[in-house]
């Protein structure tokens, strides 16, 4: 295959940063930068103010999220701003502990038979719904169903394939058998079965599951907090649920506040309008101080990318058809060209972005094994390197040359043209954006950005593979598992346009079959599944499968007001919520 092969030296490069540490108070940062922030921020005008109701301040705890919600169904849900709501909303048949990512019981206990085949879990006898109706072993098993029905568009079918029955032996009691052993099952369970449906909620058919306003409009949770109002755009109002298995919350009412603009969050937060923020490090520098606040970092376990489309954005297909065979795909007319993925890989700077989320704040990316997974990430690889040079190379011998003198490369007549979409849901996905544009623009590229609120961005453009390139971030899964991005992003079963992950629409057979063998070693053990998977991203480093950029830390930002936060690296910020109380 023609192409440039990146560097495998330097083997230190690239590795997670060291163990999570905990930022105490701080004053802030120098008076100039101080003096910049307050400026900004004086300039500024907070949206109305949320109506806190019933318990007042001093009793509700507020959660800044960058997005509204829009749907709270477990099994449809693809989008941060629907998770942040739902976290509240749904406990789960397990647990991930926040320290150490593995899973721990909830809902239920388990026990797994000695072939590793059976996994027999025990529902909590207090388990309820909030409105005093059992959870069952029925409810898991309808989810389950519902799942895998044809009458249901859900993202996680994939979850379920390594699945060959749930079976309910009573009331409380299941059975999860798999098909074959599977080292991945506890983040496929976590996708799909992990926060069960109140089937007395849906038709037993399943024919409301993707209509019901059940699925926005809940009235009853099995987590910590029961939905009260929902504004569209702004707020959404959550009070105690006090059958919650763990126990009634000590906090009773939180308020989930829709903010996308960082600055106004960031008035907000240091204003003590808000009491949690989620952000990254140089977004944490424009506070103009912490005085109030606590702050924890640790590495961010989501790898940002620059997803070049393989397949023809005018004409999406599946990779597989409904009777199990391979679609021969059309093939994007400028990128399903290696030399040209290899070029863009090359062609911006990802050390410069890097950069711009201060020393140390973040690490560069290879392939899809989170750095954290320290066991399985291919600490022999190095990053693509920044070498323009190199990368116009590879353009001429792809044949995109400037024939006509205007500053664009072209091929057969047509130019090097590519649209790129963005969503303003995080600063780095807009800064990776605008990067690529004006360094691959300076290699005779016709970049144009489009930024999209997130919504039209991933259902209109992001899951119909509609799309020449875009940036966006995959989360690595819960518990943590390095088949987890790599199995959503590169197993071809997953290229289904619409509904599935493999958005590039990268197929490889040689994948497909590492990814099998990494989830279905006997034993599961690290020794034998590591080299499968260095080996995985030894190719898709090479192929370009996914251009993947850098990822920084993450940092949970809490008003001091808020007792008894001990937040973890695998935790959402929300461990043991039930715990926590407001200081007077």
């Amino acid at each position: 295959m023609a192409g440039a092969r990146p560097p495998e030296t330097d083997a230190g490069r690239g590795l997670p940063p060291r163990l999570p540490y905990k930022i105490e108070n701080r004053k802030g940062i120098c008076a100039m930068k101080k003096l910049v922030v307050l400026l900004v921020l004086a300039m500024l005008v907070l949206p109305s103010s949320v109506t806190i109701g019933q318990g007042g301040r001093e009793e509700t705890f507020i959660y800044s999220s960058s997005y509204d919600m829009t749907t709270l169904n477990p099994i449809l849900m693809t989008d941060g701003g629907s998770f942040d709501v739902a976290q509240f909303i749904w406990a789960g048949l397990f647990n991930v502990d926040p320290m150490t990512g593995l899973p721990v019981p909830g809902l239920a206990s388990w026990e797994i038979s000695e072939d590793g085949l059976t996994y027999t879990f025990t529902i909590r006898e207090d388990a309820v719904w909030s409105d005093g109706v059992p959870i069952t072993a029925q409810d898991v098993k309808f989810t389950y169903d519902a799942v895998a029905s044809d009458a249901v568009q859900s993202p996680r079918k994939s979850d379920i394939e390594s699945i060959a029955a749930v079976n309910v032996i009573d009331d409380k009691t299941f059975e999860v058998v798999l098909k074959e052993v599977n080292c991945t099952i506890w983040n496929n369970l976590a996708g799909a079965l992990n926060s069960p449906l109140p089937s007395h909620k849906y038709a037993p058919d399943f024919s409301d599951i993707m209509t019901s306003e059940f699925n926005t409009n809940p009235d009853i949770a099995s987590g910590p907090y029961i939905l009260e109002e929902h504004q569209a755009d702004e707020y959404t109002r959550l009070r105690a649920n006090p059958n919650y298995y763990l126990g009634e919350p000590q906090i009773p009412y939180v308020i989930v506040r829709v903010m996308p603009d960082k600055a106004v969050q960031n008035q907000a937060l240091v204003a003590g309008e808000i009491d949690y923020a989620f952000m990254y490090p140089d977004e944490l520098a424009q506070l103009p101080s912490l005085e109030g606040l606590n702050t924890f970092s640790f590495p961010l376990h989501n790898t940002p990318i620059l997803v070049l489309n393989w397949g023809d954005p005018n004409d999406p297909q599946p990779a597989w058809d409904a009777e199990g065979n391979r679609i021969d795909q059309p093939k994007h007319p400028i990128l399903s060209d290696v030399r040209v993925r290899q070029a863009i890989a090359m062609g911006y700077d990802k050390d410069a972005i890097l950069a711009t989320l201060g020393e140390g704040n973040g690490v560069r990316l290879i392939s899809s094994i989170i750095p954290t997974i320290t066991w399985a990430f291919n600490t022999e690889l190095t990053p693509w390197p920044y070498d323009p040079d190199r990368a116009r190379e590879l353009l001429a011998e792809a044949g995109w040359t400037d024939t006509d003198g205007d500053g664009i490369l072209d091929k057969d007549g047509k130019p090097l043209e590519l649209e790129l979409l963005s969503s303003p849901l995080t600063d780095l996905w807009e800064n990776i954006a605008l990067v690529a544009q004006d360094q691959l623009s300076q290699l005779g590229m016709k970049i144009t950005v489009t930024t999209l609120e997130w919504g039209a961005f991933l259902n209109d453009r992001l899951l119909p593979q509609k799309f020449d390139m875009l940036v966006v971030g995959f989360g690595g899964g819960s518990p943590p598992d390095p088949n987890a991005i790599a199995n959503a992003l590169m197993y071809s079963k997953n290229d289904i346009p619409g509904s599935g992950f493999d958005i590039a629409s990268y197929v490889n057979p040689e994948v497909d079959d590492l990814l099998v063998r990494g989830r279905t070693v006997p034993g599961c053990s690290v020794e034998d599944r590591t080299p499968i998977y260095w080996e995985l991203q030894r190719i898709t480093q090479q192929e370009v499968a996914y251009d993947f950029t850098v990822t920084p830390n993450q940092v949970h930002v809490y008003s001091a007001r808020i007792q008894n936060v001990q937040p973890g690296p695998w935790d959402n910020g929300l461990w043991s919520i039930e715990k926590w109380t407001i200081s007077q």
